[in-house]
């Protein structure tokens, strides 16, 4: 009984994440639950920490790439965008329709990319999110994201 309380209360503290959005120059960090990642969730929770999203050249450029792939691809809806700097989007999974927040957070005078991906439901994400950023760092390197067979969870 104790363990099913206690499954249910990690299940929901899932859905009580932190707001979205950029606050003091760095993203919100990610809850407990283990289904969330966060390239800014060192000082928060280690567990769940990533490196950023690096590219080279013009910061309008990367933004202009990630945009693009953003308009261009199936199951994602575009939250909100602020001018270069922040892009909020929403997957959805193909066949449940599950839906997981990804925002990118672009630093001025920084070539990197802040990431944080969550998936709203469910306590495990069964890797979906390190897998979601290792397709948007090939978007901004200009290599092809990986085909659907490449993946290895």
């Amino acid at each position: 009984m104790e363990a099913g309380i206690g499954i249910f209360i990690i299940c929901c503290m899932s859905l009580l994440s932190p707001f979205s959005g950029v606050k003091e120059g760095e993203l919100r960090g990610c809850s407990p639950a283990p289904n969330c990642i966060s390239s800014q969730s060192w000082k928060y929770n280690y567990v769940h920490n990533v490196s950023p999203l690096l590219y080279e050249g013009d910061r309008k450029l990367a933004f202009s790439k990630l945009y693009a792939f953003i308009q261009n691809s199936e199951n994602i809806h575009l939250d909100e965008v602020v001018s270069d700097e922040y892009i909020r989007v929403t997957y959805f999974t193909k066949v449940f329709r599950f839906p997981d927040r990804v925002e990118l957070y672009f630093p001025p005078n920084e070539q990197i990319v802040q990431i944080r991906s969550h998936s709203w439901i469910g306590l495990w994400d069964v890797f979906a999110n390190r897998i979601r950023k290792v397709k948007l760092q090939k978007v901004l390197t200009g290599a092809d994201p990986p085909k659907k067979d490449e993946i290895i969870p």
